[in-house]
């Protein structure tokens, strides 16, 4: 009680602890390694999917654009499914990726149409892997704005039924 910046020893413990597993597990070269197995994976489902509009990121970093394809929806609206899909397509792609699969991402404050992929640096390929398959999932099941919306509309309905 004798001082506001005293020591904390079970603090530094932990921060040496830390410190100890970043550097005896070279958690930067595997967050640099698999953040490339990543990054190639993620480019085939791009490749795959018109959905995805671009890949980028660096070791575990990972942001994923998405497109809104015009179609029969946008004509018939007048651009009004354009304009929603240009806020919300990454978030209902996000809301997918959690109710069906339980992986949690997030889209970015400054596009909404980007969701991130930070998994923690001691994340298994297993566990890459997993996710790559998830987002195979929902780009399959999805092709548009309006499918991912029908869809996350029936998991509101669904979950208020329920509460």
């Amino acid at each position: 009680h004798t001082s506001t910046f005293g020591g904390n020893t079970l603090a530094t413990a932990i921060g040496l602890a830390t410190l100890t597993v970043i550097i005896e597990e070279d958690l930067p070269r595997q967050a640099r390694e698999k953040g490339a197995y990543l990054l190639e994976k993620l480019q085939v489902l791009k490749n795959n999917y018109p959905l995805i509009k671009e890949i980028r990121g660096k070791g575990l970093l990972i942001g994923i654009e998405f497109n809104q394809a015009p179609g029969l929806a946008s004509k018939l609206t007048r651009g009004m499914i354009d304009k929603l899909a240009a806020e919300y397509t990454g978030t209902l792609v996000a809301s997918e990726l959690l109710n069906r699969h339980r992986i949690i991402t997030a889209y970015t404050l400054n596009n909404p149409n980007v969701i991130r992929l930070e998994p923690p640096l001691t994340v298994s390929y297993q566990q890459l892997e997993r996710a790559i398959e998830a987002l195979d999932d929902v780009c399959r099941r999805h092709k548009s704005f309006f499918s991912l919306a029908a869809s996350g509309l029936k998991t509101a309905l669904k979950s208020t039924i329920r509460h």
